[in-house]
């Protein structure tokens, strides 16, 4: 069975999405009251409630196969500020970076790390926040790409979600799955 670290898991969403063929070992969120319904989902057995800046490698049981972090994107939206990675939430990509350096350095980063924002990475700072986000991936030895999926296909919704997916370095791909150029139907509008 597949284990995998969330951060910024709110109530467990993306838990809930990776269904039952993988193990939480560990879950953070710095807000009590998304505690609160994380435990009501979950129970509270992999949840420690937190801020990211506080959260070390001791924290983190075993070796996960997946990252998974949806850090707060008001600075990113287009809704927001547009402070962007400098902004005070946005920000926290930051700190969640600083526990992958320190799991590599340990030799326990996870084969995968996921990351879910609002499309508005993209655009942020003219393109700058994203390419420092695929910045921080290949400095610690993944290759990254990402793709926008609108969860429309999900849920009565239209709501389009960025995910950036990066695989360590040491980690097959399959040949079918790269490319220089966008493929559908991972990088289609439909």
């Amino acid at each position: 069975m597949a284990e995998f670290y969330e951060f910024f898991a709110g109530g467990g969403m993306a838990r809930k999405g990776l269904g039952p063929n993988w193990t939480c070992l560990f879950a953070n969120d710095f807000d009590f009251k998304k505690g609160l319904t994380y435990q009501a989902n979950f129970g509270s057995g992999e949840l420690k409630v937190a801020d990211i800046r506080s959260i070390t490698p001791a924290d983190l049981p075993g070796v996960a196969d997946l990252m998974w972090g949806s850090f707060p994107c008001q600075d990113l939206s287009l809704a927001g500020v547009g402070a962007g990675l400098k902004g005070e939430r946005s920000g926290t990509f930051y700190p969640f970076w600083n526990v992958v350096r320190a799991l590599k350095a340990q030799a326990r980063a996870p084969k995968l790390i996921a990351l879910e924002n609002v499309c508005g990475t993209l655009t942020s700072h003219g393109g700058k926040d994203f390419e420092a986000i695929c910045a921080t991936f290949a400095e610690v030895g993944y290759r990254c790409g990402a793709l926008v999926i609108n969860a429309d296909l999900f849920v009565p919704q239209s709501r389009p979600r960025l995910f950036v997916i990066g695989v360590r370095a040491d980690v097959a791909i399959d040949a079918a799955l790269l490319s220089p150029e966008p493929m559908a139907p991972f990088h289609s509008r439909g």
